[in-house]
């Protein structure tokens, strides 16, 4: 049976209370709820109880933010903080002390249950799960950079190489991407997994999955807007921790738009993987100030695709400096082995597995199986 959870709201606002009090009816996990008007650090129990804290930070807690770390020395306790200051510094220091998300007010429904849903599957709610088991969100900031083929051939790699069983998501709003590249027809939407997937169901859902070739990688599609479905927001993260019990590694392979839902499912990630081609204007598009709050509490490793070693090199610097981010991997350009790939329905390795390309995905898979521990 699951543990119920106590959510403690510190709060002088009533229509927070009451906002907060109306989110939790949608909550999917146990939980019982009280409210304090005061920031009292005594008001919370020591016990062994598991705690997620919500505390709308003002100026006399930002004065002594250090107290958020006292608190989170207690492994069960969780801290959500809420606030109308939306300054950069305060967003810092609050997640530097321990806190696990900061949301603005007034809360907004989708923000404030995904946070709350995310922090329980992922930090509480560890029972019977794969902790070693890692999700990847591959994204982009345009179209045509080549995010799914790459997704889909490091993918491979990794299946190849350990034998684990290994899903690539496919969250694209164009219908069909990943099973264009692969010459099959989808039967099943993204969708539905994230709203329908549960404990129970899982065998039966996951088992419909579509395999590729003799290597244990199963393909999960299609886009977010499939027949007009919508994801509910609240089962995003219960999604991500029943997949987690059943697949080493998930590569999720975001939309380019990066619009809420992207956000949603990155925010679940323990990796992103940002794909730009060699360019100064891709480099600049990439230095968005949006985008990068949405990517502050995330590792960020960015893969430089259709990479010329000579042609390329010069602007290499340029690129990492308008980025604040180093280039974590080349990907060689090889046109006519990418496009014997598309035409035939495979990934490059099968197409040449001696192949420069080939090697730089190996090269990559390894450094995941070798260090995200």
């Amino acid at each position: 049976m699951e543990d119920v959870v106590s959510i403690i709201l510190f709060d002088d606002e009533d229509v927070t209370k009451t906002l907060v009090e109306s989110y939790l009816t949608e909550i999917t996990f146990p939980y019982r709820f009280e409210h304090y008007k005061e920031f009292d650090i005594s008001l919370i129990p020591s016990d062994n109880r598991k705690k997620i804290i919500i505390v709308n930070i003002n100026k006399t807690i930002i004065k002594n933010i250090d107290i958020l770390e006292k608190i989170g020395h207690n492994m069960n306790n969780k801290i959500v903080i809420i606030s109308y200051d939306k300054s950069a510094d305060v967003q810092v220091k609050a997640l530097r002390n321990g806190a696990k998300d900061f949301l603005f007010k007034p809360l907004i429904k989708s923000e404030f249950l995904n946070s709350l849903q995310k922090i329980y599957y992922k930090d509480i709610n560890t029972e019977d799960k794969n902790m070693s088991s890692k999700v990847y969100s591959v994204i982009s900031l345009v179209k045509g950079v080549g995010k799914t083929f790459f997704t889909l051939n490091l993918a491979e790699q990794l299946a190849k190489i350990t034998n684990e069983k290994v899903l690539l998501v496919d969250f694209n709003n164009n219908l069909t991407d990943i099973f264009q590249i692969l010459n099959k027809t989808v039967f099943y939407t993204t969708v539905q997994y994230v709203n329908e997937l549960s404990d129970e169901n899982a065998p039966q859902m996951l088992g419909k999955l579509e395999k590729y070739g003799k290597v244990p990688l199963y393909i999960l599609g299609t886009g977010m807007c499939s027949y007009n479905q919508k994801i509910n927001e609240v089962k995003v993260s219960e999604f991500f921790n029943v997949l987690k019990k059943h697949f080493k590694y998930i590569l999720i392979d975001n939309d380019s738009t990066m619009g809420r839902d992207d956000e949603i499912i990155m925010n679940n990630a323990d990796y992103v993987y940002m794909i730009i081609e060699p360019s100064v204007a891709m480099a600049e598009f990439a230095d968005n100030r949006a985008l990068n709050m949405k990517l502050r509490n995330k590792i960020v490793r960015v893969i430089l695709n259709k990479y010329k070693e000579q042609k390329d090199d010069p602007v290499l610097p340029k690129l990492e400096n308008l980025m604040g981010r180093e280039i974590f991997a080349k990907i060689p350009k090889n046109y006519i082995a990418a496009n014997k790939a598309f035409d035939k329905g495979l990934t490059v390795d099968e197409i040449n597995p001696e192949l420069d390309i080939v090697k730089e995905y190996v090269k990559l898979a390894k450094y995941i199986i070798e260090r995200d521990k």
